[in-house]
C-alpha cells in the first residue's frame, strides 16, 4: 500500500501544479482583456466620441454651447445633442408602456390602502 502511495506522489504534485497554473491564468486573463490606459477603445460608439469631442471643445474655447447651438443639433428629432435618435424606440413613454399603471394611479392606490387601514 505504501508503495502505491509513494508512486502516486509525483502525480499528486503535478496535478497540484496544474491546478495552481489554471487558477493563476484565470485571474490574469481579464487583465489582458482590459484596454491599456490612454489607448482608444475600439468598441466606443459614435455618441461617446461626439460627447468627448464636445466636452473638449467647450473646455478649449472656454464657453459652453449656447441654447441655439444645442437646439440646432437636436432639430432632427433627437433626444439631446449627444445621443441624437439613438435609443429613441427603447424609451419608456405612455404610448408604448401598455398596461403599466402610471405613477399617479400607484400613489392613489397606496393612499386608498392607507386610508382603509387608518379609517377601518
Amino acid at each position: 500500500m505504501k508503495d502505491v502511495l509513494t508512486a502516486l506522489r509525483p502525480l499528486r504534485y503535478f496535478l497540484t501544479l496544474c491546478l495552481c497554473a489554471v487558477l493563476l491564468f484565470s485571474y490574469v486573463t481579464p487583465v489582458f482583456a482590459a484596454p491599456i490606459k490612454n489607448e482608444p477603445n475600439a468598441a466606443a460608439n459614435q455618441a461617446a466620441k461626439e460627447y468627448e469631442q464636445e466636452s473638449r471643445n467647450a473646455i478649449a474655447t472656454d464657453h459652453p454651447p449656447n441654447l441655439s447651438e444645442t437646439q440646432a443639433k437636436t432639430r432632427g428629432g433627437g433626444l439631446n445633442e449627444v445621443q441624437g435618435k439613438a435609443g429613441l424606440k427603447e424609451m419608456k413613454r405612455p404610448s408604448n408602456s401598455g398596461s403599466i399603471p402610471s405613477v399617479e394611479k400607484d400613489i392613489k392606490n397606496v393612499l386608498e390602502k392607507v386610508q382603509d387601514k387608518v379609517g377601518g
